[in-house]
């Protein structure tokens, strides 16, 4: 439960270190009704105030993760269905069942984990033994990084799915003679999860999931999140539930929300988001461009190792309709003033958005909107030079625990050279272009999901400083606070200048004394996380 908002004036004061932004350093801070009031003050002037000795611990701003599906991943933690470590159907068929059997009966469920060599390679017969074994409920198993899902019959018969269900656009129905297997891959997921899953799925089965990640990653020093509520699966919008815990006091952190949506005539259905609360804010969009590097479906204009270009879910122009035209998209949420998160993998779906942005600045002059290109997997140099001009209306959103570290191979695999020199993060900061850091989990692994396991990786490029040239301790700071900043719909937290809320993560050293072979999820240890100056967290 957190502490109760006190507006009495709070004094901060340590032994340690509190940085006020990714270098500036202060002795002590005055908070006041959840604000920063003045730095650097004689503690003679304010003998009224509560005192806050943080002891020698080290206070920065509080961190903010840019990115990140903690609602899909309470769905799962709901559902029980976790399939780490399985790639044959009859290992996923008995994993999932056997997580079934406990669930209320018809209960739609969804599970994640699995990894296969060759998706388009599932079978009727391995469909056939994923319904033998849950043949009561609608179920869909997403793979360990989120882009490819197993649907059982049960979901696709409530879902309208027959032989002569077209592939949407981005998406695509694995068949064997005509038939679809159950292999959905991409925005093909929607086609399931948003008719016959996550509308059913009631707020009691994810509460306690969703709570338990929470407060993880607010213990691993995060004090706000961006959540994207959905996926290429489809859309698992739960912001209701997050100001229902917040009410309780059970949300320990800053909850940013983004719509997912999958076409222009979408954007038509956000004529009442609901009020914002003091934790829980409407962000903007977010559009799934292209498919997962991890899965060979980036949108590139080079041939991957699979012999394709990847799975692309938007187009130049009206040739699969007015509503998929990336053009005609970005126009109308610059219009509306909504900021856009892209998932942008290859450099042909870099181009497209980039485009399409350049051209609503040539129409309009001006641009009302931030457009965030998450991921940036084969960006070329002379777009990252457009994107610079782009000024502050541009976010370059990376990853590097997930794409220098463990997906390094499984890039070179589907990539060949391409994918060892992919996320050239530090071109970006070179051009001046803001970086916005984040986890993605669940597509990346737990332990590489806290700010400090982060920056390990960025230290050091991933091991090959060669292809991934390595940023610095400051960069990764400044990035994890105001340039994550960018993301959100809130300007006054990452920093804790006069002004700015108090939103603090305090750590038992400082993370630039840290050797980086040292820097992991528990070290430096979090000592405490701070939210308007009251504890949330604490060890």
């Amino acid at each position: 439960m957190n502490e109760k908002i006190d507006s009495r004036t709070q004094l901060f004061t340590t032994s340690g270190t509190i940085y006020v932004d990714a270098a500036r350093k202060v002795r002590n801070m005055v908070v006041k009704d959840g604000k920063v009031h003045a730095l650097d003050v004689d503690p003679a002037m304010y003998k009224d105030a509560d005192v806050v000795d943080l002891g020698g611990g080290v206070a920065y701003p509080g961190f903010i993760d840019s990115h990140v599906h903690l609602v899909a991943m309470a769905v799962v933690a709901g559902s029980g269905i976790r399939l780490d470590g399985t790639s044959k159907a009859d290992d996923i068929a008995r994993v999932a069942a056997e997580a079934c059997a406990r669930l209320p009966e018809g209960m739609p469920a969804l599970g994640m984990g699995y990894m296969l060599k060759d998706y388009d390679a599932w079978t009727l017969d391995d469909l056939a033994r994923i319904d033998e074994a849950i043949n009561d409920r609608a179920v869909l198993l997403a793979d360990q990084t989120g882009h490819s899902y197993i649907a059982n019959s049960v979901a696709m018969k409530k879902s309208g799915f027959t032989g002569d269900t077209a592939d949407p656009p981005g998406g695509k129905i694995v068949r064997e003679n005509g038939a679809p297997t159950g292999m959905l891959r991409e925005n093909a997921g929607y086609l399931v999860g948003n008719k016959a899953i996550f509308p059913f799925i009631p707020d009691a089965m994810i509460e306690e999931g969703l709570i338990k990640l929470l407060n993880t990653w607010a213990s691993m020093g995060y004090t706000s999140i961006l959540e994207l509520m959905g996926g290429p699966m489809g859309r698992i919008f739960k912001p209701d539930l997050c100001k229902k815990l917040e009410r309780e006091g059970n949300l320990p952190l800053r909850v940013n929300y983004a719509f997912t949506f999958f076409d222009a005539d979408e954007i038509d259905t956000l004529a009442d988001m609901g009020e914002d609360t003091e934790m829980v804010r409407f962000a903007g969009l977010k559009l799934f461009v292209d498919g997962a590097a991890g899965n060979g479906g980036a949108w590139t204009t080079f041939a991957n190792t699979l012999g394709g270009h990847g799975l692309f879910a938007v187009y130049h122009d009206d040739t699969y309709g007015e509503k998929y035209n990336i053009n005609r998209i970005v126009e109308k949420a610059d219009e509306r003033e909504l900021d856009v998160h892209y998932h942008v993998q290859g450099d042909e779906a870099v181009e497209v958005v980039l485009r399409a942005i350049e051209s609503v600045l040539e129409k309009r002059g001006r641009l009302n909107s931030v457009h965030t290109f998450y991921h940036l997997g084969f960006v070329t140099d002379g777009q990252i030079e457009r994107m610079k001009k782009l000024g502050d209306h541009i976010v370059a959103g990376v990853q590097p625990a997930m794409h220098w570290g463990f997906m390094k191979q499984t890039l070179i695999d589907f990539y060949g050279e391409h994918g060892r020199v992919s996320y050239p993060y530090k071109k970006f900061k070179d051009a001046g272009i803001t970086l916005a850091y984040s986890s993605d989990y669940p597509s990346n692994r737990l332990p590489f999901c806290g700010p400090a396991a982060n920056m390990a990786v960025a230290l050091t490029g991933g091991g090959d400083p060669v292809s991934h040239p390595p940023l610095t301790m400051e960069d990764l700071v400044r990035g994890f606070t105001v340039g994550n900043r960018a993301t959100v719909c809130m300007q006054d937290i990452g920093s804790l200048d006069v002004g700015c809320r108090a939103d603090i993560v305090v750590f038992d050293k400082d993370l630039y004394s840290v050797p980086v072979q040292e820097l992991s999820k528990d070290n430096p240890k979090v000592l405490s996380t701070r939210i308007d100056g009251r504890k949330v967290i604490t060890r």
